[in-house]
């Protein structure tokens, strides 16, 4: 009989939780929907705001949730959270770490520095963000990799999208050759990069052919060239010059150092 009235009591404990827990989702769909983005942000801006917004509510509701729980099962927080060793064990471990992932991530989020879709390069690591959170920002880098960085190990963030990228590429020839021939042929490279269709928008005003950069060696110079683009199309663009080039060379029977 005693084992009956302590299944039943269990019973209905299990019950309570998995209704707590219900309700945490549902409480945290429904907050989560009624998030609405201010009309003067832009569309990267919003998106970037509303995943952090949404990231903070949902662990603060089930963190709550999980706290309903733990007291349905008889477990008495307050002693374990009044004692000070206790407690500095936690901060040890790791409450200070996610203190500080929460308020690197708004301060990020303050600043406009970086929004969703953006191409950044973080501690080394270089690609578009696809999610910042509440805690931690992914970033899928150009070979398809997923990293995701902890938002407290954030110490220098370079935001390409911002900005233009200027690649500079340079060309070493042999010096026993026409300068004007060089130029002509690293120019008629540039104007086919130009009107190339699969190219052309990733090419913006500023591209040129320099000129000479470096004659230091008796045998050897380099012309140097600026092709202005995207920073995710830089290699893109790049490989497409430096062929474009070569058949330039090739046709025009000009030699590379």
């Amino acid at each position: 009989m005693k084992i009956d009235i302590i299944s039943d009591a269990m019973l209905k404990t299990f019950l309570y939780a998995g209704l707590t827990l219900l309700i945490a989702v549902l409480v945290d769909n429904l907050l989560r929907s009624l998030i609405k983005v201010p009309k003067h942000f832009t569309n990267k801006r919003a998106r970037t705001a509303a995943a952090v917004i949404r990231n903070i509510i949902t662990t603060f509701v089930y963190i709550f949730a999980a706290y309903i729980i733990i007291t349905l099962f008889g477990i008495d927080l307050t002693p374990l959270l009044a004692s000070a060793s206790v407690i500095g064990i936690i901060i040890g471990i790791g409450a200070r770490s996610i203190i500080e992932d929460f308020v690197n991530g708004l301060f990020l989020l303050s600043l406009d520095s970086i929004e969703i879709g953006n191409y950044i390069k973080i501690n080394n690591t270089e690609g578009i963000i696809e999610l910042i959170g509440a805690r931690t920002l992914t970033i899928r880098a150009s070979d398809g990799s997923v990293h995701i960085i902890p938002n407290n190990q954030i110490s220098e963030i370079v935001n390409f999208s911002r900005h233009k990228y200027n690649l500079f590429i340079d060309l070493p020839v042999k010096q026993n050759q026409e300068i004007d021939n060089i130029i002509d042929a690293a120019k008629s490279a540039l104007d086919q990069l130009q009107k190339d269709k699969d190219f052309a928008e990733a090419l913006f005003p500023g591209s040129q052919v320099n000129g000479i950069e470096n004659f230091s060696n008796p045998e050897i110079m380099t012309i140097r060239v600026t092709l202005t683009t995207s920073p995710i199309r830089r290699w893109d663009i790049g490989r497409k010059y430096r062929l474009l080039v070569k058949k330039e060379f090739e046709k025009q029977n000009l030699l590379f150092a």
